[in-house]
Parts: C-alpha cells; structure tokens; sequence
C-alpha cells in the first residue's frame, strides 16, 4: 500500500502574504483537506504503508490536478476570491510548477519505482476529505470511494464500508473522476496498471485524533479485506 494525502497542509510561505486571505479563510476547506493528514498518518501506521503528503496549501498549486486544468492554480474557491492568484504570470505559474507539482510528484514516481523494483506488489490509495456543505447544499455522505477505470478495490472497499449499517457510502460522490480529481491517483496508480483508489472522508467527522483513530480503523479493515491474495492486478 502507498498511501497519498496532497491535500494535507494549509500552510503558505510568508512571502506570499497569505495570498491575501484572513486567518479564518486559511483555516477552512478551501485552503486544505481537514483532518485528512491525521487520518492518513493513523492509516499508514496501521497498515505499515508509507504516505506522501503535501506540506504547502492546494491554494498555492493543488497537486491532485495537472498543471493544465483551470482549477490548478484558483482564482476563486467556492465563495472566496483568492486576491494572491489573480492575475498570474506565466512565469509565476511555472515557478509553482517547478516547486510544488513537480518535487512531489517525483518522488511519488520514486517511490513506486523502488517497491515494484523490490518485487512488491503496490496499491495506490489517496487520502482527502470534504465540507459537509458545500455552496449551501448539504451532502448526505460519511465517506466516499472514488475510482475510474479499474474499480476492483472499490467495489471491496464499498461493500465493506455498506455493511456498516450506520454509513451513507457514495460511490464516486461527493466527487468523481468527471470532476478531474482523480489526477494523481490516474498517474501514479491506474496509468501504470496498479490497483488504486482514492477515499473521500466527510471532514466534521475527523475533528480529533479519536475520531481519526476510528476511521483508519475502520478504513484499514475494508482496506485488507480489498487485498486479501490473489492481489488485484496480479497474476498469482
């Protein structure tokens, strides 16, 4: 299992001036997955797995979509104009490029390199969360799986997740691959033929390290139960 968060921080360097926002508008959705650095590092220690994960805010470049798509870099996000990123350069966006796309997305290239080198078999799995409303339409969801081409461990992980009585589980909601945020699991996972998925946690409910706890837990168990052997994508 390699696990991915490029979602996981807020943080913006000084010099960009916090891209114009206030302290409160850093702090929200817009700005980063909530709760989703916690639960991914909760997940990787109990599956042993390594994570990669963002350390500078989506605001500044969003790792989880290609460097082409107009919502790369926003101009405004939801219900908030991004004074910072209006109006760009191009050099300006090549300088973000080149220091946040670029590293991160190369060393996850390295990563999976080295394993499959090793002879270890490699599931891809991104790590995010959501608003529980968004554009004043609330979401129905707990958790969301996400896949496109290859669906064999969602379609596990889906049904693990259904037999818990208590969970409204979307498949491919709040968001799918129709929504381009299926970038980075495309790349690394289904473009080289290796089982993959992205999970999508309602972010009220990751509002500590417990309730982080609970959903790597649970997580975790529909998650093995995925690559019980034969693994997906192998021959044995």
């Amino acid at each position: 299992m390699l696990l991915l968060c490029e979602h996981a921080s807020n943080f913006i360097p000084g010099h960009y001036h916090s891209l114009g926002l206030t302290e409160f508008d850093s702090e929200r959705h817009i700005a980063w997955d909530i709760g989703a650095l916690g639960l991914a590092r909760q997940l990787s220690a109990l599956l042993d797995a390594p994570l990669a994960h963002a350390t500078c805010s989506r605001l500044l470049l969003d790792l989880n979509r290609d460097v082409s798509a107009p919502d790369s870099i926003v101009e405004y996000s939801e219900d908030t104009t991004i004074p910072g990123n209006t109006g760009l350069s191009e050099a300006e966006r090549h300088l973000r490029q080149m220091g946040l796309y670029q590293p991160f997305h190369q060393e996850v290239d390295a990563l999976i390199n080295s394993r499959l080198a090793a002879g270890l078999h490699t599931a891809v799995v991104s790590v995010h969360s959501f608003t529980p409303r968004y554009n004043g339409v609330t979401r129905p969801w707990h958790v969301g799986v996400i896949s496109h081409e290859d669906r064999v461990l969602a379609e596990v992980m889906l049904a693990s997740l259904r037999s818990e009585d208590d969970l409204v589980v979307g498949d491919n909601e709040p968001y799918g691959p129709q929504d381009g945020v299926f970038h980075s699991v495309g790349r690394h996972g289904q473009a080289r033929g290796l089982p993959c998925a992205m999970i999508e946690v309602r972010n009220d409910l990751l509002a500590d390290g417990a309730a982080q706890r609970q959903w790597a837990e649970r997580l975790q168990r529909a998650l093995l139960m995925a690559l019980q052997p034969p693994f997906p994508g192998s021959s044995a």
